[in-house]
């Protein structure tokens, strides 16, 4: 399947709140081993970057506050 350069943006961006949703959800969760949580929150940190440097910086600290949360 060929996307408009557009789509492939609006795609990418839901799909990274996406995963910063399951990440907040996952920061609440006890069980899940510090691994996980640690790739999990560099990803976030990727995506955060990237994210800031197209324009969207005000989910900037949201997105922190969710990478701190899986450390706590």
């Amino acid at each position: 399947m060929a996307l408009a350069q557009d789509q492939l943006e609006r795609l990418a961006l839901h799909s990274a709140f996406a995963v910063h949703q399951i990440a907040r959800w996952v920061a609440t969760q006890k069980d899940v081993p510090e691994d996980v949580r640690d790739r999990l929150s560099n990803h976030m940190a990727a995506i955060e970057g990237v994210l800031v440097k197209n324009g969207h910086d005000w989910i900037k600290d949201e997105i922190e506050a969710t990478e701190a949360a899986l450390h706590a």
